[in-house]
């Protein structure tokens, strides 16, 4: 193993992909040594494509900043591909790459001509996936849908939210990058390694529905044990009880408390000063008193007050901070750069990876990436003239 190079230098994807989740997936890529190349549409190029002012794509703020991290570690190329031309473009350079990725609905690649089927007749072991809210197949497939939508249908949303109060809304973290981007990214790796051992390619089918029902198996599991369902604040990691639960502090900040082991339970008791509230960890019967008891302590001292008398003991406390203030107190620890970049992830000792340059305009990088194919300017001028690409 060789420092310098990223562990995924010499692998090429092309990236069909527009929001979130697939660019963060070939972010991860990018960001660990593989060659992306992002094929956008003439309207995303024009700015038309009404993707533009989404916070998180970024079309005429973070993007052309420079500052949008799902457009970094890439290159771009703006191709029409409800053109024979352009669909010969993608076809060609599919052609000359390792794995392909698309975020449409299902059918609509085989419409286009760029199906699992028509690129496998280029490039036999091509490793092809799709990233889709409800995967390829089944009854829900068809279904429009977004982060809130999957994280409503798979439970995760009732699990984040108390009775009777309108659901807390986690970003589009966990169905769009993590049950998303990640897992895609996590089968194009497994998918590559499977090649290198067999020489076959694979399809992979990434439902992000399915992928939130695998991260919460294991809090099903414990419901069908015979523990309470954690929806609604019912269950242990969700508000059920006292010791794992935010508090107010008396500056009106909120304070994370997750002692849920008898001796992290103990040196809090001791260190709020309350220890005679240790014998009510095991009994479900005091946990209200003991909940009242917590919340009237933390009430009574600023949240810097907490955090300097809590650093000296072994406790599972935290601050819920902002993001800005996350992002601030990383910056601080040294995981985030000033310019807010974080990556690439996960750490590899043994490669020096680094996170690339952010593009900040679509098609950045057409005729590079089309004279590499062997294409020559004068070809490049008139599929820029007929519109078949842009720059």
């Amino acid at each position: 193993m060789t420092a310098g190079m990223g562990p995924l230098a010499g692998v090429r994807v092309v990236d069909l992909s527009a929001l979130a989740p697939g660019p963060f997936a070939t972010m991860l890529l990018g960001d660990l040594g593989a060659d992306i190349i992002t094929v956008e549409s003439p309207a995303v190029s024009r700015g038309t494509s009404g993707l533009e002012d989404l916070p998180y794509y970024g079309g005429v703020s973070s993007r052309r900043l420079g500052t949008n991290p799902l457009f970094r570690s890439r290159r771009s190329i703006v191709v029409d591909l409800k053109t024979v031309g352009g669909r010969e473009i993608v076809l060609d350079l599919v052609s000359r790459s390792d794995v392909f990725l698309e975020g449409f609905r299902p059918g609509t690649c085989d419409r286009l001509g760029l199906g699992y089927a028509d690129l496998v007749a280029r490039k036999a072991e091509i490793i092809y996936c799709s990233l889709s809210g409800y995967g390829q197949s089944g009854e829900l497939a068809m279904r429009a849908g977004h982060d809130l939508n999957y994280i409503a249908e798979a439970g995760l949303l009732s699990a984040t939210t108390r009775p009777d109060q309108r659901p807390g809304i986690p970003l589009n973290v966990v169905a769009d990058f993590a049950s998303g981007g990640l897992l895609a990214a996590f089968g194009i790796v497994a998918a590559l390694q499977g090649r290198s051992a067999t020489g076959r390619g694979c399809y992979v089918d990434v439902s992000m529905y399915e992928g939130l029902l695998g991260l919460l198996q294991s809090a099903n599991t414990w419901t069908t044990s015979g523990s309470p369902d954690p929806s609604w604040g019912a269950g242990l990691l969700s508000g059920a009880v006292p010791y794992y639960d935010c508090y107010q502090t008396a500056d009106g900040r909120w304070l994370a408390v997750a002692a849920l082991e008898p001796k992290f339970f103990v040196n809090l008791c001791a260190a709020i000063g309350r220890p005679e509230l240790v014998s009510a960890h095991g009994d479900p019967e005091r946990w209200a008193a003991l909940r009242e008891a917590f919340e009237e302590t933390f009430a009574a001292d600023t949240m810097e007050g907490w955090l300097a008398r809590l650093a000296k003991v072994d406790t599972a406390v935290a601050p819920v901070r902002s993001i800005s203030e996350a992002f601030a107190a990383g910056e601080a620890a040294g995981l985030v750069t000033k310019d807010g970049t974080v990556g690439p992830l996960p750490r590899l000792r043994g490669w020096e990876t680094t996170t690339g340059e952010v593009v900040t305009r679509p098609g950045a990088h057409t005729r590079e990436v089309l004279a590499e194919m062997g294409l020559t300017q004068a070809q490049v001028e008139e599929l820029l003239v007929a519109g078949v690409v842009a720059e």
